[in-house]
């Protein structure tokens, strides 16, 4: 797992007792008592109470720069508060905030790794709950803001999401309208690949989907899986695994008949254009795929490596009659603010104009990945700085509200196992039942 992780500088503070006389002592004394007074007199004068306000992040340049923008438009609307900026890079980030969080001396405003973040939340009561603060969640998909990766814990919004990330499909309008599909409105699995037959009978040299054994596992067994169990592969209190050997081979059952029946490419061929190499498919690139499987991320990638054709993204299949949608987004950070902060008010009074503000949408821009709202996307691609595409792929994402994968399927030991799964099984090296049989038991052991 990627680690996020932050080191801040902080400035240690020397008192000076000694070093001085008592002159000097009573000197100091008289001058911050005389600067208090003064101060006060202002925040009488103003009506305003003067806060101060912490506020602790990761990223790059381009992040670091739209952040302190944002900070001091908002300081500017409110001159009697003041935003002390605490950021970097992602070494050492979470290591500290544990520290400061047990300790209480946590910033007001902190960004947080959503995978870290539930540690914290079982751990400690140390974060306000947004609901019971005057923000503005109208702009936020209920769907989306409702998962924990996304900030609700118990019914309590904990943390607010920085963008959105998920899975998408992108369609060559050109060839679909060619063949006569429609991925526009609500397909099931089965569906695909009878739209994966119509491909071969139109042009046998083409395929439906563009693909590789990692975005097969990532998104159609992943999927596929939690739709048919109607949960996490496995159970994330007990961390025992919740598909049956049955239920796995019919997953990959249906992995043999997207080899078997064409449509996706032999598993020879997808060797080429391995891992996150989609864009580099010759036959994508000369427009033999009607579609591909993308992430949010990648859907701009995926356009330019062949920018002749027309695109729209697609439905997500889901099983028939399952509960669980399966397709899930998540967000890349999460912002939280914390009870130790002497402000929560204002803390959230700027959660919100980060949030809604149009001036603060349009500066932050996808900084931190396409943005979490549904206004803020628009904003955004209005402005340029957001595809039409990666904002259809977004919105479709955010809509389907799936769980996201526990954390042992998520795992590089887990996804070893079930890339060479459906490798075995695109090779024809064997079938779905003997490979299935091998991956649960393998599968069982990560829970040991």
């Amino acid at each position: 797992m990627k680690k996020r992780i932050l080191a801040l500088s902080l400035a240690g503070v020397l008192a000076v007792g000694s070093l001085m006389g008592c002159a000097g002592n009573e000197k100091a004394a008289n001058t911050t008592e005389a600067a208090k007074k003064e101060e006060t007199e202002k925040t009488k004068d103003s009506g305003e109470e003067k806060v101060t306000l912490r506020f602790a992040w990761w990223g790059g340049d381009e992040r670091n720069s739209a952040t302190l923008s944002v900070i001091e438009q908002f300081e500017k609307l409110h001159p009697n508060v003041t935003i002390e900026a605490e950021y970097g890079g992602n070494d050492g980030y979470h290591d500290k905030l544990a520290t400061q969080l047990a300790s209480g001396t946590a910033a007001d405003i902190v960004q947080v790794d959503p995978e870290i973040f539930p540690t914290y939340v079982s751990t400690g009561d140390y974060f306000v709950d947004f609901k019971d603060y005057k923000l503005d969640f109208s702009n936020f998909d209920e769907k989306y803001i409702s998962t924990p990766i996304n900030g609700r814990y118990n019914g309590k919004q904990l943390g607010l999401p920085s963008g959105i990330s998920g899975a998408g499909i992108l369609v060559n309008k050109d060839l679909a309208d060619a063949v006569g599909l429609d991925f526009t409105k609500e397909y099931s699995w089965d569906d695909l690949l009878e739209m994966g037959k119509k491909v071969k009978a139109y042009d046998d040299s083409m395929y439906l989907l563009c693909a590789n054994k990692e975005y097969i596992t990532n998104l159609v067994v992943f999927n596929y899986g939690k739709q048919l169990i109607g949960k996490t592969l496995f159970d994330p209190e007990s961390k025992q695994l919740n598909i049956t050997e049955d239920q796995l081979k019919q997953v990959f059952d249906y992995v043999q008949k997207l080899y078997d029946e064409g449509v996706v490419a032999p598993a020879s061929y997808q060797a080429s254009y391995s891992g996150d190499n989609l864009q580099s498919d010759a036959n994508w690139i000369a427009g033999k795929y009607v579609s591909t499987l993308t992430y949010v991320s990648t859907i701009d990638v995926m356009v330019a490596a062949n920018p002749k054709a027309n695109y729209y993204m697609s439905q997500l299949p889901v099983l028939n009659g399952s509960s669980e949608s399966g397709w899930a987004s998540n967000t890349p950070q999460v912002f939280v603010v914390t009870k130790t902060s002497k402000n929560p008010e204002m803390a959230v009074e700027f959660m919100n104009f980060f949030y809604n503000n149009d001036t603060a949408i349009e500066t932050l821009g996808c900084t931190r990945s396409v943005p979490p709202t549904e206004k803020a996307r628009k904003l955004c691609a209005d402005k340029g700085l957001l595809s039409k595409w990666a904002l259809e792929g977004a919105n479709i994402a955010a809509a389907m509200g799936g769980t996201p994968n526990d954390k042992i399927s998520s795992s590089q030991e887990s996804k070893a196992i079930l890339f060479d799964s459906v490798e075995t099984i695109g090779y024809g090296a064997s079938d779905a039942a003997a490979v299935s049989a091998d991956a649960v038991s393998l599968l069982s052991g990560l829970s040991k």
